[in-house]
């Protein structure tokens, strides 16, 4: 299965992904460290093929769903978009994404979040997402602006990351202001 956009292609990652998964990684290592707990426990290429593993297991529970995003013209992996957790049975999940350094301000955050939206909204039959950034990422409040995520406020202190405790804002999303993406397709 995998979604078509304009210049991208989201599909879930496989084990032949791991070289690359585990590149783009090092190759963003600062910035990723900046935002995630999870950058600095990867070490070799063996961590990202363990987290491709972990991420094929929790997608057939329906706990976690996680894609690479490739550019459709030479099938590079630029980026990871992940609704991690999905909460079936209260029909909403959180959506988080990063594009690898070096192919940032590309719009390829834009138009993956939007094929991410669409197949929440159409495929999971979520009610609602949400997203949580860091209060200084401006580039990713831009992003969840422009897929039509709205702010909804601020939890102080509210994660521990690189010894300090950050804020994190809190955007969402309702189905009911989902504006569908006649350009999203559905591929198996």
């Amino acid at each position: 299965m995998s979604l078509a956009g304009r210049r991208l292609k989201l599909r879930p990652l496989v084990d032949g992904d791991a070289p690359a998964l585990f590149e783009a990684i090092a190759a963003s290592k600062l910035s990723l460290r900046r935002r995630f707990r999870w950058v600095e426990a990867v070490h070799a290429e063996s961590d990202a093929a363990a987290f491709i593993r972990s991420s094929a297991e929790a997608a057939e529970r329906g706990a976690t769903f996680v894609f690479g995003a490739f550019e459709t013209k030479n099938d590079k992996l630029v980026g990871i978009v992940a609704f991690d957790p999905v909460m079936s049975h209260a029909q909403r999940a959180q959506l988080a994404l990063w594009i690898r350094t070096g192919e940032e301000d590309k719009g390829y955050a834009v138009e993956a979040g939007r094929l991410a939206v669409d197949y929440g909204f159409r495929k999971l039959a979520l009610h609602r997402l949400s997203a949580r950034i860091d209060p200084t990422n401006r580039a990713a409040r831009k992003v969840l602006q422009k897929i039509g995520f709205h702010y909804e406020g601020c939890l102080r202190q509210d994660k521990r990351l690189n010894s300090r405790w950050i804020d994190q804002e809190c955007w969402g999303q309702l189905k009911s202001e989902w504006k569908p993406q006649p350009a999203a397709r559905s591929r198996k």
